[in-house]
């Protein structure tokens, strides 16, 4: 199995953008890659600075799906992280690039749960699989992360 798994924030520690392979299955990992775990300030309180927590997550997406793009005709499943900033960036981007729902796998937080699932919807992701996970994605990601590398599998 190939599998590509995107998020702003990191999953994954000390490992590098780019493909991991193990036996026959594959992952493209694609996450933050500044050193921090999130990819917005945590403490920000004010519009303005979760204002450019935002800017910085949908510019962290796009400078990630460059990378996709590229790969997406060999994959056989994509796992996006929708958080709190940027998920209706990451949710275009899939549709545009006319990904099919069969292929979309979104790990959801509960933060603007209705907007993220009217999204998901107005773009044709409906029959999506969509897995419920904490604030950030971390751990459901990971653990998506290593049942894809290890076991060649992924939530149906």
């Amino acid at each position: 199995m190939r599998v590509a798994m995107i998020s702003y924030n990191a999953f994954v520690d000390g490992e590098r953008n780019g493909w991991k392979k193990q036996g026959d299955n594959a992952v493209l990992l694609l996450q933050n890659e500044d050193g921090s775990k999130w990819g917005v300030d945590q403490n920000a309180t004010n519009s303005a600075e979760l204002k450019a927590g935002a800017g910085d997550c949908v510019a962290k997406i796009n400078g990630l799906w460059e990378q996709l793009v590229e790969a997406l005709p060999t994959i056989d499943k994509v796992v996006f992280y929708v958080g709190s900033f940027g998920a209706e960036r990451v949710i275009y981007l899939a549709a545009e690039h006319g990904l099919t729902p069969d292929k979309a796998v979104f790990v959801r937080c509960d933060c603007n749960m209705t907007k993220k699932m009217s999204v998901i919807r107005d773009c044709g992701f409906s029959s999506s699989k969509v897995v419920d996970c904490e604030c950030g994605g971390h751990s459901t990601m990971r653990r998506l992360y290593d049942d894809a590398l290890t076991k060649g599998n992924l939530p149906n």
